[in-house]
């Protein structure tokens, strides 16, 4: 009977302990895009804040969160833009958002520029690095993937290469800078406060 229970109680830990993470990361790229506002897919837009909860939520919960990411990206493209759940083109677009934080990421892990954290301090420079290297790589991937979307598609325009990775650019620069400065210097410290135990980047 008490192995039962051990048993059930280990089956119990081990389920929460994986669907919580996935369950933060998917509402919170959800939020992202909801409070970012419309989405400008072939112009780009001011700010975009999903590209950095994506990038948040691979740095607190690793690569174990990538099918949440995915969902939660095209969910919010289906639900806040609008979008056709079964078209090749929002898949696209959901895959393409997903893959940019994952390339910086690893990237900055193997140049060993991963560690954000040196003795209870935020590393402004790795934050700085990562939100422009997730950026570089968004752009040149939605680049491709949108001059893809425009061959296949014969009522869009050519894109304006110039305007589209200066836009993109500037766009995922903020939005990567925005997310994680807020997380490294609000919700970071929150958490080491109210829950030392909790705390990622340690």
């Amino acid at each position: 009977m008490t192995l039962n229970v051990r048993k059930n109680e280990s089956t119990y830990d081990n389920l929460k302990a994986f669907l919580q993470p996935q369950i933060v990361t998917f509402f919170v790229i959800l939020f992202a895009t909801f409070i970012n506002g419309p989405s400008y897919p072939f112009i780009g837009n001011l700010i975009w804040l999903p590209l950095g909860s994506i990038s948040l939520c691979f740095l607190l919960f690793d690569s174990k969160v990538v099918l949440a990411a995915l969902l939660a990206t095209h969910f919010s493209d289906v639900w806040i833009h609008s979008q056709l759940f079964f078209s090749q083109v929002t898949w696209l677009k959901s895959i393409a958002g997903v893959i940019a934080p994952m390339c910086a990421i690893a990237s900055m892990r193997f140049f060993k520029l991963s560690n954000f954290f040196d003795e209870g301090k935020v590393v402004f420079q790795h934050l700085l690095f990562l939100a422009i290297l997730t950026a570089l790589f968004n752009t040149i991937i939605s680049f491709f993937t949108s001059s893809y979307i425009a061959s296949i598609d014969e009522t869009m325009e050519q894109i304006n290469a110039t305007v589209f990775i200066k836009n993109y650019l500037i766009g995922d620069i903020l939005g990567c800078l925005v997310v994680l400065f807020f997380a490294a210097l609000v919700v970071v410290p929150s958490i080491k406060y109210f829950s030392p135990k909790s705390a990622p980047f340690n």
